[in-house]
């Protein structure tokens, strides 16, 4: 075995080294170093400046002074320099590097480097010193109703024939808020074709016992937590012809009027789409691996009603019909000024549920034919829904009724979340909200499928009842109205009463 291996190793040593130089330079910069590693002859082919020159691009930008020194010994060590780590160029607003897989040059544009609305206004925006960046400053929101940043490169600059994407880096300071609502809209421009989406720069999580979930659109990009400590972005991504087509340019807005505050922007990344950056760039483009929330039945057979509003499965244990209404079927109070209609990713039975983005008078209401329930049947109903973590107002007590073909049936009190806190501009309010815990108010209960729900009452199905069941949760006449918010609704369900969710 020995021998065959050295009379191999003897027949690579005989291939002219010109010929190991014209292969290797059809490879790609970790490929050589590996070859390097086969034997003498190879490494001495693989560390050539004929080999590293062929990986390096030709129209490489000029650095600011001092970037480079000492200058490298060799090509590679040109190579492995300019890829280890950011360097800036000339007036330091810009820092330039290569990708290690195939030498595609990247580019950060500092803060300093874009075009920010009201960018040089103290009162909407500062300037704060930064000493985890090449950059020396980057720029903190502080209040704005209109958000808008855009950056542009010239496509020249860029490598040929590669697809692209950029990247807004950033933070999120202390006491922001109003940065996950309304999203963000983002737009990637060049030789005159734009690609435009939704995106959503904070990420928001479901006050739950269990592993967090996003509230966040399917259709909407997500931040990502990258190795450096920063946040990025996905604004866009595009494809780089022959670097004719002029300026790429890039935008990051939010104008519908919301005020805002605690961005803290870093830059904006331009790199190849799909590759690895450098060590210290190094961050992971997966989706993050927060537990979704599931859709848990009580039957193994769930149909949905030709509205497509609500849905129905059976029993397993008596074969009663259960039904739930979605977020769409029920009536809310001031629905298009204190609700919005978001995607919950993979979790709900229906394509949308609500959010409450603020209110002070809470109205839920449902309804549903008599007609389509099983007779003679004791039903509960339930709220379902979840609460996100910045929520506040809900230890709000609130009424509860349900009413069978417009004769009541039950009341009660009811409580979302007895822990929630107060909004911030409610300091008049005593600062602890007391829910009783005895039993004289209800309060939620968490599902198999990591929702909770809320008893808003029970009621007696027969045959010969006519009209509608209806189901309400409002505010109490005696109680406390509170500003709210955070609270996301999947729907209404009614299912006989023993029975499991």
């Amino acid at each position: 075995m020995e021998e065959e291996a050295a009379a191999a190793t003897c027949e690579i040593a005989r291939l002219p080294e010109e010929l190991l130089v014209a292969a290797l330079s059809l490879t790609s910069p970790r490929d050589a170093c590996r070859a390097a590693a086969v034997c003498r002859d190879f490494r001495a082919a693989a560390d050539s400046d004929a080999v590293w020159s062929r990986f390096l691009p030709r129209d490489l930008p000029r650095l600011a002074d001092g970037e480079l020194s000492p200058p490298p010994p060799s090509t590679k060590g040109l190579f492995l320099r300019l890829s280890a780590a950011p360097l800036l160029l000339p007036h330091e607003l810009t820092s330039m590097w290569l990708e290690r897989e195939k030498g595609g040059k990247c580019y950060m544009l500092s803060a300093r480097a874009l075009q920010i609305t009201w960018g040089d206004t103290p009162r909407y925006w500062r300037w704060i010193p930064l000493t985890d960046s090449r950059f020396k400053e980057g720029a903190e929101l502080l209040s704005v109703c209109w958000l808008e940043i855009h950056g542009k490169i010239l496509s020249k600059m860029l490598s040929r024939n590669t697809n692209y994407a950029a990247y807004l880096v950033y933070r999120i300071a202390d006491r922001s808020y109003g940065l996950d609502f309304p999203f963000q809209e983002a737009s990637v421009s060049i030789g005159g074709s734009t690609t435009t989406r939704q995106v959503g720069s904070v990420e928001r999580r479901l006050k739950r016992r269990c592993s967090h979930a996003l509230v966040l659109a399917e259709d909407i990009e997500h931040p990502q937590k990258r190795s450096d400590g920063w946040m990025e972005l996905k604004l866009g991504e595009l494809y780089n012809e022959e670097g004719d087509d002029g300026e790429v340019c890039i935008s990051f807005r939010e104008t519908e009027g919301h005020w805002k505050r605690g961005l803290v922007v870093q830059g904006i990344e331009i790199r190849p789409k799909k590759t690895l950056t450098s060590n210290c760039l190094a961050c992971s483009h997966e989706k993050p691996s927060y537990s979704l929330l599931t859709t848990s039945r009580s039957s193994k057979e769930e149909i949905f009603l030709t509205d497509g509003l609500t849905s129905m499965w059976l029993d397993m244990e008596t074969g009663f019909k259960c039904y739930m209404l979605s977020a769409r079927a029920l009536q809310l109070a001031n629905s298009t000024d204190t609700w919005r209609l978001i995607s919950l990713t993979g979790a709900s039975r229906f394509s949308e549920v609500i959010e409450l983005t603020a209110c002070y008078e809470l109205v839920i209401c449902g309804k549903i034919p008599c007609k389509m329930l099983s007779g003679n049947t004791n039903y509960a109903a339930y709220i379902v829904f979840v609460v996100v973590e910045d929520s506040f107002g809900l230890a709000t007590i609130l009424d509860a009724s349900v009413s069978v073909g417009g004769s009541l049936c039950t009341t009660r009190q009811v409580c979302f979340d007895s822990t929630s806190s107060l909004s911030a501009d409610e300091h008049f309010v005593e600062d602890n909200i007391e829910v009783p815990q005895d039993g004289s108010v209800i309060l939620p209960q968490e599902r198999d499928d990591g929702w909770m729900e809320l008893e808003v009452g029970e009621f007696f199905h027969n045959e010969e009842c006519n009209g509608d069941v209806c189901f309400s949760v409002l505010e109490a006449e005696d109680g406390r109205w509170l500003s709210k918010r955070g609270l996301v609704v999947q729907g209404i369900e009614i299912r006989p009463k023993k029975s499991s969710c």
